[in-house]
């Protein structure tokens, strides 16, 4: 319990960084980035720790999103490797690093913490009807605001995240279903 009360004010402070570098220091930077998906992974997992671990919702979009962003790490390592070269990141060179560092790290590190403490405690919700929606709910921003979905920017990687989301979300799914009993309604 001590710990979700620590995660309060860390989620508070984490929340309100992420939204500055992206949305204030780096907002030239990013430009249409800004509203790339995995940004609201990072959003999502800030309120799921300034709400204490409470939300089953939040908590699920941390663990739907860590095999996405395992299997998508290839783009972290692709970031690093070509950042001298991209000259848009020449004004803000650190603050550009620390905002990766923030962006994919700490969903991976909540979502391990969450399986390592009985995952049910945290992600385990009254029936799969609420799971569903909690996760079309939490996941429309993809399909609204991402340009990799909405101008077909970098097309195939868009389909590449909607099979991952689609993927981790059924298997998500069929584990509460299977596993735990989770019953449909």
């Amino acid at each position: 319990m001590v710990l979700h009360i620590v995660a309060i004010p860390i989620g508070f402070v984490f929340l309100l960084f992420r939204i500055w570098i992206v949305e204030v220091k780096l907002k030239e930077e990013l430009q249409f980035r800004r509203r790339y998906f995995s940004r609201f992974f990072a959003y999502y997992t800030c309120l799921a720790l300034l709400f204490g671990l409470s939300l089953y919702p939040l908590n699920i979009m941390a663990i739907i999103a860590f095999p996405i962003l395992i299997v998508t790490s290839i783009w972290d390592v692709n970031f690093y490797r070509r950042f001298n070269t991209q000259e848009y990141w020449a004004k803000n060179k650190r603050w550009a690093i620390l905002e990766r560092l923030t962006l994919h790290p700490p969903v991976v590190i909540l979502s391990i913490f969450i399986i390592f403490n009985d995952a049910r405690n945290y992600i385990q919700p009254p029936n799969l009807v609420l799971l569903v929606a909690s996760v079309v709910t939490l996941f429309l921003p993809f399909f609204f605001v991402d340009e990799r979905w909405t101008k077909r920017y970098k097309w195939p990687q868009a389909l590449l995240v909607i099979g991952l989301v689609i993927a981790s979300g059924v298997s998500l799914l069929l584990a509460e279903a299977f596993l735990w009993g989770v019953p449909i309604w």
